[in-house]
C-alpha cells in the first residue's frame, strides 16, 4: 500500500467535488485535509522526494513529515518514536531546515 499525503487527498477530494456530489466520508475527509494541510501538494511531494535523499528516511516517515510539517525537534522525534532509527542531532537540523523552506 502506498503513503498518500493529506495535500493529495485534499487534491483528490476537491477535483472530484467539481464533477459530482461527495458522499459523506468523501466530504469529511475533504474537510478536514482543508483544515490541516497547510501546503499544497505539489510543494508536498517535492518535501517527500527530497526528505527521501536522507540515507535512512523511510518513506512512511518522509510522507508523516510533509503532511505534519515538525516545527520543532520533539515534534519530529515523535515521528520517528517506533523507529529503529533515530536521527543526529545534524540531521535532525538538516530535516527542521529543510521543512521551514515548505511552511
Amino acid at each position: 500500500m502506498k503513503p498518500v499525503l493529506i495535500a493529495e487527498v485534499k487534491e483528490i477530494l476537491s477535483k472530484l467535488a467539481q464533477e459530482r456530489e461527495l458522499n459523506r466520508e468523501q466530504r469529511i475527509a475533504l474537510e478536514h485535509s482543508e483544515k490541516v494541510s497547510m501546503i499544497d501538494a505539489e510543494k508536498a511531494r517535492e518535501l517527500v522526494e527530497k526528505l527521501m535523499e536522507f540515507d535512512r528516511i523511510e518513506e512512511k516517515q518522509a510522507y508523516k513529515i510533509a503532511d505534519l510539517l515538525p516545527e520543532d525537534e520533539d515534534e519530529l522525534l515523535a515521528i520517528f518514536a517506533k523507529s529503529t532509527y533515530m536521527p543526529s542531532e545534524d540531521e535532525i537540523k538538516k530535516i527542521l531546515e529543510l521543512v521551514r523552506e515548505y511552511i
